[in-house]
């Protein structure tokens, strides 16, 4: 018959070194479980504030992130202005961009602001580089639009001059220079208007109606149960173990 441990059996257990190296191992994963858990959740609650963003009035796009800071997720579908000078000598064709089922290009065209920085404007979509509204307006124009983050495929696609296969500041910096902002502007209109234009491109991200996340809702919480789960393990092991009758010697 097992006798019930008292708590000063089960200290004096837990401080083997074979159950204080178990403590170690238990303690490592809650801090992982915790740490993801909560890595849910702030997931959880940037997908909100980009969806509260999106609906808010248009932003100078410089009050989003400073030059050489990356976009703030909560800043992904922000409504933004711009104001300054196109630089058509640096301007890039994304290839093998579809509008409404036709294949054509993005026409992405630096900007630069009265700070002296650069950000992409990503103006429209054209059948071809010969299109009509490939060149952009010259002088100062200010610019309505939807603020995207860098794309994330095929990042090391080696390209001609002038063409790229997806949009990245990272990359574009090298041509553009170190005052290259993260992200770029979708337009959604310009002042002066353009004549010819490139078509509106549609926005690839989503700014309106955008679901709760509930699954990084759940997620964050299942990390957490889980962390509660090692410390009900460790604790019923080391009952066990405590409550195990001493092997009698032959």
């Amino acid at each position: 018959m097992t006798t019930r441990p008292q708590a000063s059996d089960l200290l004096r257990r837990a401080a083997t070194p074979r159950w204080l190296g178990l403590a170690a191992i238990a303690v490592a994963i809650m801090v992982g479980c915790v740490g993801l858990g909560r890595w849910q959740w702030d997931r959880t609650q940037n997908i909100l504030k980009a969806e509260r963003a999106s609906q808010g009035v248009a932003v100078p796009v410089g009050e989003l992130m400073g030059v050489g800071e990356p976009l703030p997720d909560e800043s992904i579908g922000r409504p933004v202005t711009a104001t300054g000078s196109y630089l058509p000598a640096e301007q890039v064709l994304v290839l093998q961009r579809v509008w409404h089922d036709k294949a054509g290009i993005w026409v992405l065209t630096p900007m630069q602001l009265a700070d002296g920085s650069i950000v992409g404007v990503l103006r429209g979509w054209l059948p071809s580089e010969s299109s009509p509204g490939v060149q952009p307006p010259s002088g100062r124009v200010t610019v309505t639009g939807i603020m995207h983050p860098n794309e994330r495929f095929y990042p090391d696609a080696v390209t001609d001059a002038g063409t790229a296969v997806s949009i990245s500041s990272d990359r574009l910096s090298a041509v553009w220079g170190s005052s290259t902002r993260s992200g770029y502007v979708m337009l959604t209109s310009s002042s002066p208007s353009e004549q010819p234009a490139p078509l509106p491109a549609d926005p690839t991200v989503q700014t309106a109606d955008v679901p709760f996340p509930l699954q990084n809702f759940f997620y964050a919480f299942q990390w957490w149960i889980f962390a509660g789960f090692v410390v009900v393990v460790y604790g019923r092991w080391l009952w066990l173990d405590t409550t195990e009758p001493p092997v009698e010697q032959p």
